[in-house]
């Protein structure tokens, strides 16, 4: 049916509807010219036709609010207003179709209240019934505008308030993408930590729950990379986990802390500063800061050609008891300190100087002194290549880190120092991880200023 006609024939058979009583009486053969000749009679039946008349207009108007809860395009915010609506209808609409029912039959009956023959004290009950009602209805719609405007306020505040929330509440992306990022830096240095130092470490080093916290760090973070599904909780909660006390960096940190002097800025803030400065340094100066921190057997390769001279060579020879003992009163003969440096650096260079010197008391004696020359050599060479600049600027950059890992900028906190075999291991260990940063182009200062010892 075209639209145009849909509204016409409702109200045509509307009329008929109401007519309908009327056509089945006079088929039934009834009389009712009689009946409706009278006034009481004819006003009752105008009511009825008018009550249904405003219930076939209720019942419109029911249909088209389920017509719009049934529309696809109808929001949830708007159904939930709809619920808050008497009868689903806009507000206002029950009250106006009261008033008008009152009007429609309550001012005819008052105004023929004589043809009708009502008397006075039916037609002043019908009088304050409409003057009531009508009172009632102008004196609401009068102060309803400030009451609708409040609650409209209060709505789209509350509304506002609601949608802050969940905007407070929803994941930024960019947060959870810095929050995965952190993760991945941090569980890369926790794998490592984990699969290649901890079989190696001494019992106990690394804390058992370590695994566990790796684990959940992966989930995590396969949520975020895969799914999609990270929230910014689980991240932060994985992060720090990791990142804590428990963690595997910060079990290493502690564990290399007593083979090294006590930083003044925190108990863990040497080992700290040893990762910071090893990172700052080129491939020549890593390999002897790395020598140095583990007092290991000195490979001649580690001094560059030139690079120690006489002069150098005769203030170090002070500090290897041995030698002083042996070389002193041949230092004025011409060119020997710079022959004994080049004994010194060869690889067969204990054997050669127990050949060459007599003075040793037996072959150890002579790699001894060897070794404390070649260690006061060492400890020059890595003197010139950590600058205080170096240190400086590490020590600064570590101020954004917990207290326990900050330290003061003291070439003196690299010396290493009498510790257990268990720290000893550790500290390896920590320079086995260096290496392994400096190899993947890894700054371990951002890592250091995550962790929370």
């Amino acid at each position: 049916m075209p639209p145009f006609l849909a509204t016409p024939l409702t109200l045509l058979l509307g009329a008929l509807a109401l007519l309908l009583p009327l056509l089945l009486a006079r088929a039934a053969g009834l009389r009712l010219e009689g009946a409706l000749a009278a006034p009481a009679n004819l006003v009752a039946l105008l009511v009825f036709a008018v009550g249904i008349g405003f219930a076939a207009f209720l019942w419109w108007l029911a249909a088209r609010s389920f017509a719009l809860l049934r529309d696809p395009a109808t929001t949830p915010a708007q159904i939930a207003a709809l619920r808050d609506l008497p009868m689903g209808l806009p507000e206002g609409t029950v009250r106006a179709l009261l008033a008008l029912i009152v009007g429609i039959i309550g001012l005819p009956l008052l105004l023929f209240s004589q043809a009708l023959a009502l008397n006075d004290a039916v037609a002043g009950y019908v009088n304050g019934i409409i003057a009531g009602v009508f009172g009632y209805y102008f004196g609401a719609r009068s102060t309803t505008p400030d009451t609708q405007v409040t609650r409209r306020l209060t709505e789209a505040l509350a509304t506002e308030q609601r949608q802050n929330q969940a905007l407070r509440e929803a994941p930024d992306p960019a947060r959870v993408e810095g929050l995965a990022a952190q993760l991945e830096r941090q569980l890369g240095v926790a794998r490592t930590i984990l699969t290649q130092l901890g079989p190696a470490l001494p019992p106990g080093t690394i804390p058992p729950q370590a695994a566990t916290l790796v684990e959940a760090a992966e989930r995590a973070l396969g949520a975020a990379r895969t799914t999609g599904n990270a929230t910014e909780a689980g991240l932060q909660a994985a992060l720090g986990a990791l990142t804590g006390s428990g963690g595997p960096f910060a079990a290493l940190l502690r564990a290399a802390a007593p083979a090294l002097p006590l930083a003044a800025g925190g108990p863990l803030g040497a080992a700290a500063l040893v990762l910071g400065v090893g990172w700052n340094l080129g491939a020549g100066a890593w390999r002897r800061f790395r020598a140095r921190l583990l007092e290991a057997p000195l490979d001649p390769a580690l001094f560059e050609p030139g690079a120690i001279t006489p002069a150098s060579a005769e203030l170090r020879l002070a500090q290897a008891p041995i030698f002083a003992r042996l070389f002193t009163p041949w230092l004025e003969e011409p060119g020997f300190l710079a022959t004994l440096l080049d004994h010194c650096l060869r690889p067969d260079a204990a054997a050669l100087l127990w050949a060459r010197y007599p003075g040793f008391t037996n072959p150890e004696e002579a790699a001894q002194g060897l070794a404390e020359f070649r260690a006061a050599l060492l400890d020059e060479a890595v003197a010139r290549d950590v600058t205080p600049e170096t240190l400086a600027q590490t020590a600064a950059r570590l101020a954004k880190a917990a207290p326990a890992l900050r330290a003061a900028p003291d070439a003196t906190l690299l010396a290493p120092v009498a510790a257990p075999p268990e720290a000893r291991a550790a500290l390896e260990g920590l320079t086995l991880l260096l290496a392994q940063l400096r190899e993947t182009d890894t700054d371990p200062l951002p890592l250091l200023a995550e962790i929370t010892p």
